[in-house]
């Protein structure tokens, strides 16, 4: 692995800011990249990817290849015609589908840059420096590499070696009707290629051609390992996005897909299925049901409450608050000292509480969650503060509202999960604000202008002689 320098960030997904060197032009800060292709039951498909990949304009010195055989049977080998670093995984057990293989692959990789393709797509010859390039000047990039989809019967491997070491796969298909990936041109189209700002820029992240930088692949979590189809690509292409990533469509990252996209033929039976399984991991109102107080695996909203010298009534106050809001697609993290005198009484109050969480250590974000909310103890809000706030987060200006609040020391804090990430990774604790502002911009708003202050909120009783008078304080 190479290791260099901390490269730019960019501001949102304004990637046209950025100045990657031009195809062919000599690499002065390089990276390795390593390929990983999940692979079941058809070697001929593969054999093609693998004769494609060995004729890559991206040195071979830099480049790995891992197939994981994902039980074939029979299973599957390496053809003569490969990259000369390739190696072969067989998955047994523990685990099944496309995720798991590409999450096996990228735990035995050793590249810089991890680049999944899938076993049935024939990479044209820059289709690795496409995606490397980037790499090269940024952290924070998920490039997405395009394809047509096309029949290539009758096609052999000699004939995609010589058509890519010539750089013009196309060749190979000369007369055939190709399909393009057609809904992925509606988003970009619709987006401006992505730079627009919008919370859902994440979509059109699918496997068959897709890189990050290995250290953004393990701060997300990498590929998660889904049974069910059609979801792996798409809740990886958001957690990527929500971990501060800047989603890049690269055309020169082109290739021809083998054949046509399942989803094209059995496509309204597989999002039936797979739709209960994205509402839960997948917090967008797109895939997710407007339920009133539903619980979810991954909650919209993350809050957390920092530690305290504050008593525990007043930490009671602030939790409950929020609890009582009319946004309730949330889960709090409550910080607390289990050493302290009243320890119990937060076990006793919240352990039966499906939304609140005790923890030892504040969590640096409320990741995978898009929005993160940090509220200090005392804070106390009135039923529709949270409902308010949000619908002005989600107008998409700013990376972090700050909420000034009298007679609280800090502010409340409500940031977008992906202005926090990126920010973390250029910036200590300390500047963390200012890259915030100036990667996301930043907005400072009056709490009292919100519902938020000292005095009152959303769960106002008067607690004495051992039981709660509601609407008394």
């Amino acid at each position: 692995m190479i290791t260099s320098a901390r490269r730019v960030a960019a501001k949102r997904n304004d990637w046209r800011s950025l100045m990657p060197r031009a195809l062919g032009d000599p690499i002065t800060t390089p990276v390795s990249v390593s390929v990983i292709i999940p692979a079941h039951n058809d070697q001929p498909e593969l054999d093609l990817a693998l004769a494609a990949l060995a004729a890559q304009s991206h040195p071979a010195e830099l480049l790995e290849v891992v197939v994981v055989d994902d039980r074939s049977e029979p299973p599957l080998r390496l053809p003569e015609s490969r990259p000369a670093h390739t190696t072969l995984v067989r998955v047994e057990g523990g685990g099944h589908g496309s995720g798991h293989a590409r999450d096996v692959g990228a735990r035995r990789a050793g590249g810089d840059v991890l680049l999944f393709i899938d076993a049935d797509i024939i990479a044209d010859r820059h289709h690795v420096e496409a995606h490397a390039r980037w790499h090269e000047i940024i952290d924070d990039a998920v490039v997405l590499g395009f394809r047509d989809f096309v029949d290539v019967g009758g096609i052999t491997v000699d004939q995609v070696r010589s058509a890519v070491e010539q750089g013009d796969v196309g060749t190979l298909v000369e007369g055939r009707p190709k399909e393009p990936h057609l809904w992925i041109d509606q988003v970009l189209e619709m987006t401006d290629d992505l730079t627009t700002d919008r919370e859902d820029l994440w979509r059109p992240v699918v496997g068959a051609s897709v890189s990050t930088r290995s250290a953004l692949y393990e701060e997300m979590g990498g590929f998660a390992h889904f049974p069910r189809r059609g979801i792996v690509d798409t809740e990886f292409g958001y957690r990527c996005f929500t971990a501060g990533g800047v989603i890049i469509p690269e055309r020169a990252a082109y290739s021809l897909h083998q054949g046509q996209r399942s989803f094209a033929i059995n496509g309204a039976e597989l999002a039936r299925k797979r739709a209960p399984l994205i509402a839960n991991y997948i917090a967008n109102p797109r895939y997710r049901p407007p339920v009133s107080g539903r619980q979810w695996a991954v909650p919209y909203l993350r809050v957390v409450v920092p530690p305290s010298n504050r008593s525990f009534s007043a930490v009671r106050n602030t939790v409950d608050d929020i609890l009582a809001n009319d946004f309730d697609d949330l889960a709090i993290s409550v910080v607390y000292d289990p050493a302290s005198a009243d320890a119990d009484l937060y076990v006793d109050y919240w352990q039966s509480e499906g939304r609140v969480r005790l923890v030892t250590e504040a969590p640096r974000s409320g990741f995978p969650s898009p929005a993160t909310m940090m509220v200090p103890v005392g804070t106390r809000l009135a039923a529709t503060a949270l409902s308010g706030l949000m619908a002005r987060w989600r107008t998409w200006t700013h990376g972090l509202i700050s909420i000034s609040v009298t007679g609280v020391d800090a502010p409340l804090e409500l940031w977008a999960t992906r202005a926090l990430h990126r920010s973390y990774r250029v910036s200590d604790e300390a500047g963390l604000r200012d890259a915030a502002r100036e990667l996301f911009g930043e907005a400072w708003v009056a709490g009292a202008d919100h519902g938020v202050g000292t005095e009152s909120g959303a769960s106002d009783h008067r607690f004495a002689q051992g039981r709660y008078h509601l609407g008394r304080r």
